[in-house]
């Protein structure tokens, strides 16, 4: 009773103080209708049918300008989802966690988001469970076993856990049927469910025998084993104030697997409950793969499922596979810890109690297993995975997500004006302090080590001249070996050109902070000359060249020659404007243009390769002029018409600028739209300068 009591006060405390931030954070961060909040077992894993969900949305062209925000608990185990188109990591708990969790239109949970998070009226909770129930749950618990609350706590929780939930996604009318009385759900709520299958289990009907070999190399199985996963669940009784539930259980893994043959290999699965790494330890012929975030990866492999009252079990029936159920401690689990949906005579495998009989009916079914000829298995697998047929996320997707936008109200349309305005004070005041702080630094004051670089480089080509390397169409390693004894400017990824050429840029510019962050590796590798970039692109990149320089930039659409590199500058359009910055600023006064076509990027042969950049970056690309635009369903000409036009509206504002100062820049690329600077052969401006040495 005592530790009930420290339970609900630490628990009501806890929801209170969450409660009054999350409110605090909804009244400033509106709903965002194409922003995605995921989450799976409470933060601890990426898995589970909330990853299938996203995985289907990240390679549909259909939500390219969605944005999409994983909450963990340890970010950085997940890094490498950072690197998927438009996915941002936040930590569970942390500002960003409340103010995405505000802004996201889209709640997709798979164990119920904490009680503290109630959804607005525009956002959509959608709440996949984490499995098929055997075990009762919540509002269904009979007994009171729970050492952290009580039976009516337990199902006041859930009551509340049913009405925050706007959609259930379900693999079965028996689904239906639990999942609706374990929450407590009213007429109206039951009309939540969608019939649409386990997203989780959209891969156990694609995995080639490719897959299962890469997955058993991985995680260092022997060829020709015969695999067995052991997926216990967890105990409510297993808990303790100070560790919180514990694998506690009297199954002698090494006494089983010395009486099964020398080629089997269990693999244990725990609970997410009872933690996710160093549960038990590893032997020889033992692998504890409770760390491995999929666990369809583990269902592949796998020859045979032991498992006890877990909802594996109805998962694992997909692959039409034997399974063994071992219930060590039937009587006591049925009795006074959770108790059965059913009666589990329907389970579709042998029943046993000791380490004996499980050894013998693993032998026997991976001697003997015949689903064709099991009429009980083919009646569980129809019960309980109607409408699974590896398609569950598209229609999930598509019912619950591609949805039209919510219509905003007053104080949300105030709060946007008001946002607005903020921004636009923050653009006067971004103007105002490059200004002065430039000021100071063009006459030598108050310099960084950045603004040291700056300095060194103020007109140190005075009166030369120098080339410009876009990365068009026309571009062509011929006219690059042309310019291996001149200065030049390669742009972006130019360095996909070298292994055709042994010409290399005198400096480089990259402006765009998604090609910066998405192939920071590819830049750390290829660019060995001086880096030029703007501030934001600076600190997004964690790997750098060592000789990298930036300029402050302020972000607007009104675009200008600020001729102040010490100042800001105002990069738009293309990556030429920072290259020609960088240009006037080291005092060139020729400049030509080379592979700098102006044509449409985003169609076959839109530049010098067609490797060039991902697919990822461009679907990037594209969203970002549809929402600049405001127009989503652009067609691809009318996306390069876009990018041509306002990159010939900079040509101009640039050419105007060079001419009041006395640059001349000339166009040296073969054919394309840009007609602004005067055209000149590559071999006419070589030759010239030969004769002039000669």
């Amino acid at each position: 009773m005592k530790q009930r009591l420290k339970y609900k006060l630490r628990q009501d405390l806890s929801w209170l103080k969450n409660r009054i931030k999350y409110k605090c954070y909804r009244i400033f961060f509106m709903t965002h209708d194409k922003m995605v909040m995921f989450e799976s077992y409470h933060g601890k894993r990426c898995g589970d049918s909330v990853k299938a969900i996203y995985d289907a949305m990240v390679d549909d062209d259909l939500f390219r300008d969605y944005t999409f925000v994983w909450a963990f608990t340890d970010p950085k185990a997940h890094s490498w989802l950072a690197d998927k188109p438009r996915t941002l990591l936040v930590k569970k708990g942390s500002s960003d966690y409340f103010r995405y969790y505000a802004a996201s239109r889209f709640w997709i949970n798979n164990v119920s988001v904490p009680d503290f998070l109630i959804p607005g009226r525009h956002q959509v909770y959608i709440e996949t469970w984490h499995g098929t129930p055997l075990k009762r749950l919540g509002c269904d618990i009979e007994t009171d076993s729970d050492p952290r609350q009580s039976k009516e706590r337990m199902h006041r929780r859930y009551k509340k856990k049913g009405r925050k939930v706007s959609r259930f996604l379900s693999p079965s009318p028996y689904y239906n049927e639990k999942i609706a009385s374990a929450f407590g759900l009213d007429k109206k709520k039951r009309k939540a469910f969608v019939n649409c299958g386990y997203p989780r289990n959209d891969a156990l009907f694609r995995f080639t025998s490719e897959d299962t070999s890469r997955i058993c190399r991985k995680l260092g199985i022997p060829e020709n084993s015969k695999i067995i996963l052991y997926t216990p669940t967890w105990r409510d009784t297993d808990h303790s104030a100070e560790r919180g539930f514990e694998y506690k259980s009297p199954v002698d893994l090494q006494k089983v697997m010395s009486l099964l043959p020398e080629n089997c290999v269990l693999l244990f699965r725990a609970h997410h409950q009872n933690g996710i790494s160093g549960i038990i330890q590893n032997s020889e012929r033992i692998i504890d793969v409770t760390g491995v975030d999929d666990i369809n990866e583990l269902y592949m492999i796998s020859d045979l499922m032991v498992t006890d009252y877990s909802s594996t079990m109805f998962d694992f029936s997909n692959l039409k596979r034997p399974m063994v159920f071992h219930m060590y401690d039937r009587d006591e689990y049925e009795k006074n810890i959770r108790g059965f949906y059913f009666d589990i005579s329907e389970l579709p495998g042998p029943i046993t109690a000791t380490e004996e009989q499980l050894a013998d009916a693993i032998r026997d079914l991976l001697d003997s297993f015949d689903y064709d000829s099991d009429q009980k298995y083919q009646a569980f697998h129809d019960k309980f995975n109607v409408w699974e047929d590896g398609e569950a996320a598209h229609r999930a997707i598509m019912q619950c997500i591609a949805i039209p936008a919510h219509q905003k109200g007053p104080w949300e349309r105030f709060v946007l004006f008001y946002k607005k305005m903020i921004n636009r004070v923050r653009i006067v005041y971004s103007i105002v302090r490059y200004n002065i702080t430039g000021w100071f630094n063009k006459h030598g004051m108050f310099l960084s080590e950045n603004g040291r670089k700056l300095m060194r480089m103020k007109d140190s080509h005075k009166g030369e001249r120098c080339f410009l390397i876009g990365n068009g169409p026309s571009l062509s390693p011929n006219d690059l070996h042309l310019l291996k004894d001149e200065y030049t400017f390669g742009t972006n990824m130019v360095y996909k050109i070298f292994d055709r050429t042994d010409w290399r840029p005198s400096f480089h510019c990259v402006s765009d902070s998604i090609y910066a962050t998405r192939l920071k590796d590819e830049l750390y590798e290829n660019v060995k000359s001086p880096l030029f970039t703007i501030e934001k692109t600076y600190q997004r990149m964690t790997k750098r060249p060592p000789d990298t320089t930036y300029v402050h930039t302020v972000a607007s659409e009104r675009y200008k020659v600020k001729g102040n590199l010490f100042a800001y500058c105002m990069v738009k359009a293309t990556v030429m404007t920072l290259a020609m910055e960088f240009a006037f600023h080291m005092g060139f006064s020729e400049i030509y243009l080379l592979g700098v076509d102006c044509t449409n990027p985003h169609v076959a042969g839109g530049h010098f390769t067609e490797n060039y950049t991902t697919k990822e970056i461009a679907q990037t690309d594209i969203s970002r002029i549809k929402t600049r635009t405001q127009q989503e369903n652009m067609t691809t000409e009318q996306i390069g018409k876009h990018i041509i036009d306002r990159s010939l509206a900079v040509y101009r504002l640039l050419k105007k600028y060079a001419d009041k100062k006395g640059i001349r820049i000339y166009n040296a690329t073969r054919g394309g739209n840009l007609e602004i600077f005067p055209r000149i052969a590559l071999e006419d401006v070589l030759n010239a300068n030969k004769n002039q040495k000669g």
